[in-house]
């Protein structure tokens, strides 16, 4: 799974596969569709904008998303040293172990609904063992300290990059037709508030929260080293050179998955502020992405809700939570599933003998819109 592979080219040295847009007027079929269903139009609200979504992605009017894959992409953090995070770094290591054996909130959670999980470790400061069971794709021992120099040099961002594609193809030409991705790795909610401030252009105040728990001293101090990272990478332009300045392996991992499964007409089930970091500068080298992209929930980082703000992504969820590690957006599948269980197996209405309730009620209602 951690072979290169080549697909269409682009201009910044990564290639994947060409990403089509989607018949966005197919959706006028697919709400006439839910119309025939025996309930009344928009009563299941946001669950039939996403089924209608899904939908269309797949161009059909029986969408199926079978059991998305869980790749936690994995890596350590030279701005460790700066003090932004109160975790040992080790945790890193040895809860990417926890999460391969189902442990964790995560692996709880995929195991208990079937769905399939791996972690790679791109980027992680350790050397497992095989008995591990972790995907081994390992780039760097850890990311340099990006408060003061680039994390990795180009190459080593662009491996990152293509991992993420090939593990990502793996999975599509077994039949995959959506993906969640997911990280593991201590400090990176700072790379994480650098790539948005960057990006989104806002000072590091309105990015950076507390993530393992800061308090306000800590807050202050991480806010400071954020700051300096956006200043040393402010002029740089170029995605994958902006990855590698202020990123992370793992979420290089991320683009790049991100960037093949769109390319593969995958829908992308959108975790916490790193997923959706990762998530921004892939945006940045296709924004066709964000056609294929589902935001499962909004979390308690200030930057998350401005991250799916600026993609025009509605999240499912917003229950305050924080963890990462892909929780929330596994949380979050039992009713994407739903939604499809909704589109395909309502009974119908002439089914149930109930005539065109629908038109019934979307006539009554036009007719009180026109005054009528």
């Amino acid at each position: 799974m951690c072979l290169g592979g080549a697909m269409g080219r682009t201009n910044i040295d990564f290639t994947y596969t060409d990403i089509k847009p989607i018949d966005e007027f197919f959706a006028t079929q697919c709400w006439e569709h839910l119309n025939q269903k025996s309930i009344p139009p928009r009563s299941m609200g946001y669950l039939e904008e996403i089924a209608v979504r899904i939908a269309c992605m797949q161009h059909t009017l029986h969408p199926n998303l079978g059991k998305p894959p869980v790749i936690i992409g994995a890596g350590d953090h030279g701005v460790f040293a700066q003090k932004v995070s109160f975790a040992p770094r080790s945790v890193t290591w040895k809860h990417s172990i926890s999460l391969a054996h189902a442990g964790g909130v995560a692996g709880l959670f995929a195991h208990k609904l079937g769905l399939p999980l791996v972690v790679v470790d791109v980027g992680i400061d350790h050397d497992f063992d095989p008995n591990d069971g972790i995907v081994d794709c390992k780039v760097v021992h850890g990311t340099k300290d990006i408060s003061v120099e680039p994390g990795m040099t180009r190459q080593q961002c662009l491996r990152c990059f293509e991992y993420g594609r090939d593990m990502v193809a793996h999975y599509a030409e077994n039949n995959a037709k959506a993906i969640i991705f997911g990280e593991m790795g201590i400090s990176n909610t700072t790379p994480a508030a650098a790539l948005t401030s960057l990006i989104l252009h806002l000072a590091p105040e309105a990015v950076v929260g507390e993530g393992t728990g800061l308090g306000a001293q800590a807050l202050v101090n991480k806010r400071a080293v954020v700051g300096r990272i956006v200043a040393r990478s402010q002029a740089v332009e170029d995605p994958i050179d902006l990855m590698a300045n202020a990123g992370g392996a793992e979420l290089a991992l991320i683009a790049g998955g991100v960037l093949e499964a769109a390319g593969r007409g995958m829908a992308i089930i959108l975790d916490g502020v790193i997923v959706t970091a990762a998530v921004l500068v892939a945006d940045l080298i296709d924004s066709k992405i964000r056609q294929y992209l589902i935001a499962a929930h909004q979390s308690n980082e200030p930057a998350h809700r401005l991250q799916l703000e600026y993609l025009g992504l509605r999240p499912i969820l917003n229950l305050g939570l924080c963890l990462g590690e892909g929780s929330g957006a596994i949380l979050a599948w039992p009713l994407i599933q739903e939604a499809l269980d909704i589109f395909n197996e309502v009974t119908d209405c002439q089914e149930e003998g109930l005539g065109d309730v629908a038109g019934c009620i979307l006539g009554a209602k036009h007719g009180e819109s026109s005054g009528l």
